[in-house]
C-alpha cells in the first residue's frame, strides 16, 4: 500500500549565456511505500563502500524518471539503485546525501 509521499528531485546541469556552469534542480511529489534495507543487502553495499538507509517502492516504474534525490521526512537521500520488479513496480535504494 503506497501511503507514504517522497519528493523526488532531479538535477540538470547547463551552461549560462556567460558561459558559467548553472545546476537546475526538478521536484515532483510521488505515492510509495517505505521498507528498511534488507541485512543482505546492507552488508554487500557496505563491502563496495556504499551505506544504504532506505527502500521506497514506487507503484509503477513509470512514475521514476531517472531523478537522483529523494526527500523524505525533511532528509534528502542519494538513489543508489534502482530494481524493477515483475509487477512494475520499482525500487528506489536511497542513502543519506552527505552533500
Amino acid at each position: 500500500m503506497c501511503n507514504d509521499v517522497i519528493t523526488l528531485i532531479k538535477e540538470t546541469y547547463d551552461t549560462n549565456e556567460t558561459g558559467d556552469p548553472v545546476t537546475t534542480q526538478t521536484e515532483r511529489e510521488v505515492f510509495c511505500q517505505v521498507r528498511s534495507v534488507g541485512m543482505r543487502e546492507k552488508y554487500q553495499a557496505q563491502a563496495v563502500g556504499l551505506l544504504p538507509e532506505l527502500t521506497f517502492i514506487l507503484p509503477d516504474y513509470y512514475e521514476y524518471d531517472d531523478e537522483q534525490y529523494v526527500m523524505y521526512n525533511e532528509k534528502t537521500y542519494r538513489v543508489i539503485r534502482t530494481f524493477v520488479k515483475d509487477s512494475h513496480e520499482i525500487e528506489l535504494v536511497v542513502t543519506k546525501d552527505g552533500t
